[in-house]
C-alpha cells in the first residue's frame, strides 16, 4: 500500500515552479548531508556546500536550523517510506513465510535483502540517523509519525502471508526485525539473514493463526 497524499509524512504535490524545484535541492541536499555526516553536521552553510546553493537560498526556505534539521528528516523519511513501499509492490500479493520475513526485513532496513551492494554500513547508517533523532524533542514526532507508518506496512506484508494481525502485534513484529538487526549489527555481522530467521520463528508467535482477525 502506497502512502496516501496529504498524510503525517508525504508531502503533498507542489506545482512544477522554479522556486519549488530549488526548494526541493535544499532538501536533497540536507537529506544528504543528515544521511552522511549526522544532525550535528546539517546547518545552512554545509547544505549549501552540499547542492552548490547559494547559503541565503537555504536560509530562505528555512531560517533556523531546527527548522532545516527536521526538514531533511521529513524528506529522508519519505525517501524510506517510497523505497519500503516499492518493496512491497514489487511482490506478488500471496507471499509465503520465508518470503514475508525477507520483505519485512526489507522494510525495516530500507534495503533490499537481495542487492548485493548493500552493506552492513549502510544499514548501520539508517539505523544511527533514526537513534539520533531521538535526542532531539523537536524531531521526535517524525520519528513517532514513520514508527507508526511502518508498523501498518508491516501489517500489509503479514496479510499477504494470511495474517491479520493487531497494530500491537504489527509493532511486535517490527521490534523482533529491529532488535535482531541492532543486535547483529553491534556484533560485527551483517544483519539480514538472522533477521529473517528470527522473524520466520516469531511470526506464528505473534500472529493469530492464518485468517483468524485480531481486535484492535
Amino acid at each position: 500500500m502506497r502512502c496516501e497524499e496529504g498524510s503525517l509524512l508525504t508531502q503533498t504535490r507542489t506545482p512544477s515552479t522554479r522556486s519549488h524545484h530549488r526548494k526541493r535541492a535544499v532538501l536533497r541536499s540536507t537529506a544528504a548531508v543528515l544521511r552522511r555526516r549526522g544532525f550535528d553536521a546539517v546547518t545552512s552553510r554545509s547544505v549549501a556546500e552540499e547542492g552548490g546553493l547559494p547559503e541565503q537560498t537555504v536560509r530562505a526556505y528555512y531560517p533556523s536550523r531546527d527548522d532545516l534539521r527536521a526538514a531533511g528528516l521529513k524528506f529522508m523519511l519519505n525517501g524510506w517510506i517510497e523505497q519500503a513501499n516499492d518493496f512491497i509492490e514489487r511482490l506478488p500479493t500471496k507471499l509465503d513465510l520465508e518470503e514475508t520475513a525477507r520483505l519485512i526485513t526489507e522494510v525495516a532496513t530500507v534495503h533490499a535483502a537481495e542487492d548485493e551492494y548493500f552493506t552492513r554500513a549502510t544499514i548501520s547508517s539508517v539505523y544511527e540517523r533514526y537513534l539520533q533523532a531521538g535526542k532531539h524533542a523537536e524531531l521526535t514526532s517524525l520519528i513517532a509519525a514513520y514508527n507508526e507508518v511502518l508498523a501498518e506496512l508491516v501489517g500489509h506484508v503479514l496479510a499477504r502471508n494470511g495474517w491479520r494481525a493487531s497494530p500491537r502485534v504489527c509493532r511486535a513484529v517490527l521490534a523482533v526485525a529491529d532488535g535482531t538487526v541492532i543486535y547483529e549489527l553491534a556484533a560485527g555481522e551483517n544483519p539480514v539473514p538472522r533477521a529473517i530467521q528470527m522473524l520466520q520463528f516469531a511470526i506464528p508467535q505473534l500472529c493469530a493463526s492464518p485468517g483468524d482477525h485480531q481486535t484492535r
